[in-house]
């Protein structure tokens, strides 16, 4: 009748849809990756997605089978084609271990799908000729299957290999982007708003971990969601970082600056001597400066930022003392205008440089 084989159509075409959508089950293992991470080693996905697919598959074995040997009952039942179909399958079963890419198990899924699909045709047909009961059939399924150890065995294998992937995944992940901040901070990037986003990120892993210790697609889902804007930020902050001017350079480009202004500071004294009788203490600081400068340029070559600082403070004060000192000259003493403009030009830059300094040490 119509409604008869609308209602075995829906039960058969329920043993096809199973496999029709392993594929995307299996995949469902690597929603929790965050972003930017690598699409995964290729070992670890593909054990994942073969695990899935041999619990599953065995799962659907078992459909199979039951069925088969249901149908043997029925008055003129012929199950030869179906004991075929279900030996491929077997077979197929087989062969998830020896795959060995994505692409390896996507083509596998799909001759299982092809066999279950032709498994349903006959098997409809057949209990159409028997008129089989599906409610009997379904009955069975669900006896033979219910805390089936073999199945619950496939069942926690498959999880056991997700949950340990994928923890693995976060912790490198995580060991990945700090190994990258370091090396930027050695380098003298400034690295503090990036490392606590790091940080928040990284304080998930219960979050994490109790999600898959749930075995609930639902609760990875979730913990994915909270997850991938932290690692997303993350990313931000850290490309944030590394278009920022680093210490090496800045601290170079103070130390060439000291220079410059020692530089301007001698053709100045050379100036004053044949007027003055006593330059002493200009001549003191401007020799203490460019020792400190000389201070700063080795610690700086040997890469340790922050013992350049110490010295370059010593600059920052050496300039700002010099700074005054001009300017005390050109104040006390009639030099005239040229050379009078020009110590107080140089008291600016001197200022304007120890001010520079200061704000960035």
């Amino acid at each position: 009748m119509p409604g008869q084989q609308h209602a075995i159509g829906r039960r058969c075409q329920g043993w096809r849809w199973t496999l029709l959508t392993v594929s995307a089950i299996a995949l469902l293992s690597l929603l929790f990756l965050p972003a930017g991470a690598a699409d995964g080693e290729i070992s670890d996905t593909v054990a994942i997605r073969q695990a899935h697919l041999a619990w599953t598959a065995l799962d659907k074995e078992y459909d199979l089978a039951i069925a088969v040997k249901y149908c043997d009952t029925l008055y003129g039942s012929d199950t030869t084609r179906m004991n075929r179909l279900l030996a491929d399958f077997r077979k197929q079963e087989t062969r998830i271990k020896d795959t060995a890419t994505s692409t390896e198990v996507d083509a596998l899924i799909e001759e299982m799908r092809n066999t279950t699909g032709q498994f349903t045709e006959e098997a409809l047909s057949v209990m159409a000729k028997g008129q089989g009961k599906w409610d009997v059939l379904e009955s069975q399924i669900l006896d033979v299957k219910t805390n089936n150890p073999y199945i619950l065995q496939k069942k926690e294998q498959y999880w056991t290999i997700r949950t340990k992937a994928q923890l693995a995944a976060f912790d490198t992940w995580v060991r990945e982007g700090q190994e990258r901040l370091d090396i930027l901070k050695a380098q003298g990037y400034d690295t503090t708003t990036a490392q606590r986003s790091l940080d928040v990120f990284a304080s998930r892993k219960p979050a994490v971990s109790a999600a898959f210790a749930s075995k609930s697609e639902t609760s990875i889902r979730s913990v994915n969601q909270q997850i991938q804007p932290l690692s997303q930020d993350f990313i931000q902050k850290l490309a944030e970082v590394q278009e920022q001017v680093p210490d090496t350079i800045r601290f170079q480009f103070f130390i060439d600056q000291g220079y410059r202004a020692t530089a301007l500071c001698d053709k100045a004294n050379a100036e004053l001597i044949p007027i003055l009788l006593d330059i002493d203490d200009a001549e003191a600081l401007v020799k203490k400066t460019k020792n400190d400068l000389t201070n700063a340029q080795r610690m700086l070559n040997t890469g340790s930022l922050q013992n350049t600082k110490t010295p370059l403070r010593l600059v920052q004060k050496d300039l700002s003392d010099l700074a005054q000192v001009y300017r005390d000259i050109a104040s006390s003493m009639d030099l005239g205008t040229e050379l009078n403009t020009e110590l107080n030009t140089l008291a600016l830059r001197l200022y304007n440089t120890a001010d520079q300094m200061r704000d960035a040490l």
